[in-house]
């Protein structure tokens, strides 16, 4: 493995002093943005990594925390951020959040430049194919507090905020059952995530207490993307045998299985019903209205703030802990036979 990049390589490259480079990544006035320029693109091109052990030698307490999440347009995501927020201001710290925007290496960035700004600790939710928790063992090495919450890692040990998604997800399918389904499909999210494995093992066990067999044709593994989501539904629905229910990991997939179904005629829920997860608010006015699992996105984040806070102030002496919420279906008209 080739050796770390450091700040006096970049300098060396460059023909500038060490603290220079140094101040430009911190976007620093004293620095033109010429220069400011110069030196971020060299440390991207690089793949600079800052030193986060040293930077935590001189890292003052700031009261502000920093959150990173997939993508803020995502329901649960900027909700659960009000969460955050809220618990936050009552205990004196600032947010600063970000999205990785589903990828792995802007995640990664994300975590650098929190360390950069100085924030006490660190909210995390994962990226749809983070599966190396490197960048995330560092923080902690460094001595950075950090929670994850919804997207999690079992691997870390860290304070997780989560909701039950094996019970949420046998309700949803237990549900679709009752309404008269028998080939019942699973749209996860990528499979390296956590959700999509347990919201899985939920629509599994739902089949097996019912004495439905499994078919692992209908189970399919699908990034959180529109366009990507209908092409695999859709493909689903040119089967000898195509299914009759649909439960997906997310509501936008769920979006996507309606869109896929009624390109084909299908009518919904008579010919086809379909289940979400997250209960997002355009749901509800969507024709039909969607069925979904709902989470309590606010609370969640309400919790992870306080189990931060309470790390970042009690130091070593705080044990991680696991918070489990309890979900609740949403009955409407994309599932209701009856």
């Amino acid at each position: 493995m080739a050796d770390q990049v450091t700040i006096k390589d970049i300098a060396r490259l460059l023909n500038i002093s060490p603290s220079t480079v140094s101040r430009a990544l911190k976007s620093s006035h004293e620095i033109n943005k010429e220069t400011q320029r110069l030196v971020k693109e060299t440390a991207e091109r690089l793949h600079y990594r800052p030193n986060m052990a040293a930077l935590s030698l001189v890292k003052a307490k700031t009261k502000t925390i920093g959150v990173i999440v997939p993508n803020l347009g995502y329901y649960v995501f900027s909700t659960a951020l009000q969460g955050i927020e809220d618990a936050a201001s009552k205990r004196g710290y600032t947010v600063i959040a970000c999205q990785s925007m589903e990828q792995y290496e802007r995640e990664i960035k994300n975590t650098q430049d929190m360390m950069r700004s100085s924030v006490d600790g660190i909210i995390l939710s994962l990226a749809q194919h983070t599966k190396d928790y490197q960048h995330i063992l560092e923080l902690q090495q460094s001595g950075m507090p950090v929670v994850l919450f919804d997207r999690i890692a079992d691997e870390l040990n860290t304070s997780k905020v989560i909701v039950d998604n094996m019970a949420g997800s046998f309700g949803a399918v237990e549900h679709l059952i009752k309404m008269g389904c028998r080939r019942i499909a699973y749209i996860g999210g990528p499979s390296e995530l956590s959700i999509s494995s347990r919201r899985k093992e939920g629509y599994r066990l739902a089949l097996v207490k019912y004495h439905i067999p499994i078919d692992e044709q209908l189970v399919v593994y699908c990034e959180f993307n529109h366009e990507k989501s209908v092409k695999a539904i859709t493909q689903l629905l040119k089967l000898k045998n195509p299914p009759d229910g649909i439960f997906t990991c997310s509501d936008r997939q769920a979006i996507a299985a309606m869109v896929a179904a009624q390109a084909k005629k299908l009518r919904i829920p008579e010919d086809i019903a379909i289940v979400g997860f997250n209960d997002e608010p355009v749901v509800s006015i969507m024709s039909p209205a969607l069925s979904s699992v709902r989470q309590p996105a606010f609370e969640m984040g309400q919790m992870a703030a306080g189990l931060l806070i309470d790390q970042i102030e009690q130091g070593k002496s705080f044990t991680p802990q696991t918070k489990l919420y309890t979900t609740k279906l949403v009955k409407r008209a994309s599932s209701k036979r009856k």
